[in-house]
């Protein structure tokens, strides 16, 4: 059987979701990151409530994470936190790209 959907995070340089209908890249500008902590939990969520496979799952990941770096401490984010309008999302997985330092 394995695995029906692998969601990577890539810390600030967005996130990458492989499932049985193909790969996809995403990302968020973030115009100030408070804290990482609890931000790839934020992610999962994210993913798991919007059904967990495809696009719009991916889209709902990298809200949730966008929006939890931009909080205190380990703060969740409240559906007033999320901005999916700000995620792009491209099917074009950019594999030679250099990925950056986290930012802290």
């Amino acid at each position: 059987m394995g695995a029906r959907a692998v969601l990577a995070s890539l810390g600030a340089d967005g996130q990458l979701l492989v499932d049985d209908d193909g790969a996809w890249f995403g990302t968020a500008a973030v115009d100030a990151v408070r804290s990482n902590v609890g931000a790839g939990d934020s992610s999962l969520a994210g993913f798991l409530v919007a059904g967990g496979r495809g696009h719009e799952a991916l889209v709902s990941a990298v809200a949730h994470g966008a929006a939890a770096v931009q909080l205190p401490g380990s703060v969740m984010p409240t559906p007033g936190d999320l901005d999916p309008a700000a995620v792009t999302v491209t099917a074009d997985v950019p594999g030679d790209r250099v990925l950056r330092e986290p930012v802290s």
